[in-house]
């Protein structure tokens, strides 16, 4: 899975990253946080290839949020898959990519 969502590079070239991989899930369960850490490719041919991404991008999940979307309860059931979750959140609670494309 991955998401599709234009982002420009903020070096001002024009140039953007628009095929997002999750990269990396970090959880502190002392703290409740989790860190969704997202990488752009200009392409999926690009992540392919192996091209290095072009952006990246940090999504949090903390306190309650935490808990009620990735604490070990809620994954639990047989079926559910961490990562399908972590794009779900990402989708639903970050608003540069609240209108991506599922791929």
């Amino acid at each position: 899975m991955a998401l599709l969502k234009q982002i420009y590079t903020e070096d001002n070239t024009g140039v953007y990253a628009e095929y997002w991989k999750i990269s990396e899930i970090n959880s502190n369960w002392l703290t409740n946080r989790i860190e969704i850490i997202l990488v752009g490719f200009i392409s999926e041919e690009a992540r392919i290839l192996g091209r290095s991404p072009l952006l990246k991008r940090t999504v949090t999940a903390t306190g309650d949020q935490a808990l009620q979307y990735f604490s070990a309860i809620v994954m639990q059931p047989e079926g559910i898959d961490i990562i399908h979750e972590a794009y779900m959140y990402v989708k639903g609670h970050t608003q540069e990519f609240y209108d991506s494309q599922d791929v």
